[in-house]
């Protein structure tokens, strides 16, 4: 049954990569990106007011989720 449910998802992530477009995903990265970049803007502003500022995990983890999301938009965009 395990077998079968990862196979099952692996065609359907598949088929959908095959019919989403290059704007599309870029579009839904920018979307990413731009979630990550607010919340880390909302959750992490106060940090960067300190001095010498500090980053608590959560932030620092926040941090490399808005990094990861940009990177992945800028793969993404250099693909045209």
């Amino acid at each position: 049954m395990r077998r079968f449910v990862s196979v099952a998802f692996v065609s359907l992530s598949f088929l959908i990569a095959g019919c989403e477009g290059h704007q599309a995903k870029v579009e839904k990265l920018q979307q990413e990106y731009d979630q990550a970049a607010n919340q880390f803007q909302k959750d992490c502003a106060a940090e960067y007011l300190k001095v010498p500022p500090t980053l608590s995990q959560q932030c620092q983890d926040e941090k490399q989720k808005q990094a990861d999301a940009w990177k992945r938009l800028e793969d993404e965009r250099a693909k045209k």
